[in-house]
């Protein structure tokens, strides 16, 4: 690790040309081929897939999308909006791969002022490709004089990215606390600067991969929202070791080599144990999540290797003109830790207080896709699910499409549906296959709607015939959460048990994995509650997955930073509260601002259109905050005083070597 940060920082030029050339040739190629990303969820054991599977063997796969548009200014079946939905109409029918579009008026809503066209295409969604999709949101948007939506899988192929631009908001404040924190205008361009190339890299790298594996649209967003997170927070972590070897007297080479022999190695072990932590995501099988997963792994670790090799680069041409400050004694962090130290009862008890406080919510935690009506302001899939919801009631944008063949009492099947739901004649397809739409009275994320399906599934196969299947939107997202929720188990072990296993390696301990694992379960369910708190329900199914691996790797960041540094003041004296003391009063500072640079990254993408970004983005930043003040400047400390020298036990410890060091974060 010495020799390449010293390398980079003796070659700083080519380094330079080497970060330059990566990004010069990234971003070219990636707006060159364009994104190829797919949000479809592959479940092919789930009903809601054997339902499709058999409108498809029919003929009847393709997409089917509905356009509804409501008139503002008179009836929609008569007169000038009669006029204006034709001409609609004939521009739906005009658009690549249509095959036939219902005649206007389609179904009307009572108030005779909203309709619903029905188009129909030659494929299913996920095989038309985005400028199918894109085409028919431009028409759909271009209804002239009507106000038009779009409901169906080729619709929610067209939400945009989210606007981004609040990340740079997100890096004005956190380059303000560098300045606050640092007191020089170099110390705040180089961690953005870092941050900023790693970043820009990664995006157009998952760009590209985009074309060889499954990969989300969201893939994007959680790639920026962790990469500029952990790309300025590791470039602080060896800047600030850098400055202290400066402060101290050393030359500029031999100060970044302690730098690297210390934080360079935590910020290897950090950055290794986050993508760990995602890989856990894998455990899930499903390519969603695994797209996911690997898009947030390639942002964080070039951002590990940014941290690396180009801060380093950029240091060279300004080391020696960098102001430092004289050093100043951690007198408050040092009052907190002795405080700590000598009480660690009523400290656990007041921090435990303050985690159980934020996750009680979460015992209202329901997973679900929430409904188009939760979208972003102004596309087209939020505009037909309020018409829908205005014009023909909360159910409208979630029918159940219950199929099946070879059944005598469909219209047994039909009547007994019809007590809680609106159900349509049963209509016969091609191969003897018969279908009803069965569309729900309440909202698609209501839980009564999920009864409904449920309820639907079990009569379809009593009263239809047993290969009776149920699909539709709500059914396909119902899996979708089911799938995930039954992995759970196997995810939550795999993340922890790895956690634990690379804690216990490099800190030569039983005790501090545990009490790791367990205050990262409490964080969590503190992240999880404020989420619900702050979005309600339903949360999407892989919200938790995501924020649980996301939260266990970043949390490591700061145990290990801490730790190290306990770990490092206990081999010299042997006393564990002092030695807490110690770790606390020397990265408290540190451990705090570079929490709050994180959370300002993070908090920025709360303010995003997309729904799922938003609440990454609140449940990160209270996942960092509380981290890193309530857990790790009150809670470990507290902890690590109670255990004492338990905290050190490991079967069959050598005695203890003063070399052995871990990594410091000073």
């Amino acid at each position: 690790m010495t020799a390449l940060v010293s390398w980079c920082f003796r070659r700083a030029g080519v380094v330079l040309v080497l970060w330059l050339a990566a990004l010069g040739g990234l971003l070219p190629a990636a707006l060159h081929t364009g994104a190829a990303f797919r949000d479809t969820v592959v479940l092919p054991a789930a009903d809601s897939t054997l339902a499709a599977n058999l409108l498809r063997s029919t003929g009847s796969g393709g997409a089917g999308e509905r356009v509804v548009a409501s008139s503002p200014d008179g009836p929609i079946d008569r007169g000038p909006g009669r006029l204006r939905l034709d001409a609609l109409a004939a521009r739906l029918a005009a658009l690549p791969r249509v095959v036939s579009v219902d005649p206007a008026p389609g179904q009307v809503s009572a108030d005779r002022r909203t309709a619903v066209l029905t188009v129909r295409f030659d494929a299913p969604a996920a095989d038309l490709g985005q400028g199918t999709a894109d085409a028919l949101a431009a028409t759909v948007r271009n209804a002239d004089g009507l106000t038009a939506g779009a409901s169906g899988e080729l619709a929610a192929m067209t939400a945009a990215a989210p606007d981004l631009g609040n990340a740079g908001i997100g890096l004005l404040a956190a380059a303000v606390v560098l300045l606050v924190a640092f007191g020089s205008v170099t110390c705040v361009l180089l961690p953005v600067l870092t941050a900023a190339v790693s970043v820009g890299c990664a995006l157009a790298a998952v760009t590209l991969l985009s074309h060889v594996m499954t990969m989300p649209k969201i893939s994007t967003e959680i790639a920026a929202l962790l990469g500029l997170g952990v790309g300025v927070d590791y470039a602080l972590f060896v800047l600030t070791r850098y400055r202290q070897g400066r402060r101290d007297g050393a030359e500029p080479a031999a100060a970044l080599a302690v730098a690297a022999a210390t934080s360079g190695r935590s910020v290897v072990f950090a950055g290794v144990t986050v993508c760990v932590s995602l890989a856990g995501m894998l455990t899930v099988g499903l390519p969603f999540l695994t797209g996911i997963a690997i898009a947030a792994a390639v942002s964080v670790l070039l951002a590990a290797l940014a941290a690396l090799t180009l801060l380093p680069a950029l240091l060279r041409p300004v080391a020696r003109r960098m102001k430092v400050r004289p050093h100043a004694r951690a007198v408050g962090w040092a009052r907190l830790a002795r405080s700590v130290t000598a009480r660690p009862g009523p400290y656990t008890l007041a921090a435990l207080l303050v985690v159980a406080v934020l996750a009680l919510p979460v015992a209202g935690l329901r997973l679900g896709v929430p409904d188009a009506t939760l979208d972003p302001p102004g596309s087209i899939t939020r505009t037909a699910a309020e018409l829908l919801q205005e014009g023909f009631g909360p159910g409208a944008d979630a029918p159940l499409l219950v199929v099946g063949t070879g059944g005598d009492s469909v219209g047994e099947l039909r009547e007994a549906l019809r007590a809680g739901a609106d159900v349509g004649p049963p209509a016969a397809l091609p191969g003897g296959v018969w279908l009803l739409t069965v569309v729900p009275r309440t909202a698609p994320g209501d839980p009564a709607t999920g009864e409904l399906l449920a309820s639907t599934r079990v009569l379809a196969r009593i009263l239809g015939s047993p290969d009776a299947s149920v699909g539709g939107v709500v059914a396909a997202r119902a899996d979708f959460a089911e799938a995930i929720t039954a992995r759970l188990p196997l995810f939550f072990a795999a993340v922890v048990g790895i956690s634990v296993l690379l804690l216990a390696w490099v800190f030569r301990s039983v005790l501090i994995p545990l009490t790791a694992a367990v205050m990262n379960l409490l964080t969590a369910a503190a992240t999880a509650g404020v989420v619900v708190f702050a979005f309600g329900a339903p949360t999407e199914p892989y919200l938790p997955v995501f924020l649980f691996a996301g939260l266990f790797g970043l949390s490591m960041d700061y145990e290990v930073f801490l730790i190290a540094r306990i770990q490092e003041a206990w081999r010299r004296h042997g006393d564990t509260r002092a030695a807490v003391v110690d770790g606390v009063a020397a990265t408290g500072r540190t451990i705090t601002a570079a929490a709050l640079i994180m959370a300002l990254v993070f908090v920025s993408f709360a303010f995003v259109d997309a729904r799922v970004v938003r609440e990454a983005g609140a449940g990160l930043t209270v996942a960092v905050l509380l981290d890193a003040v309530v857990v790790r400047c009150v809670l470990v400390p507290a902890v690590m005083a109670r255990l004492g020298a338990a905290n050190w036990w490991f079967p069959r410890r050598n005695a203890v070597v003063a070399a052995e060091l871990a990594g410091s974060t000073r």
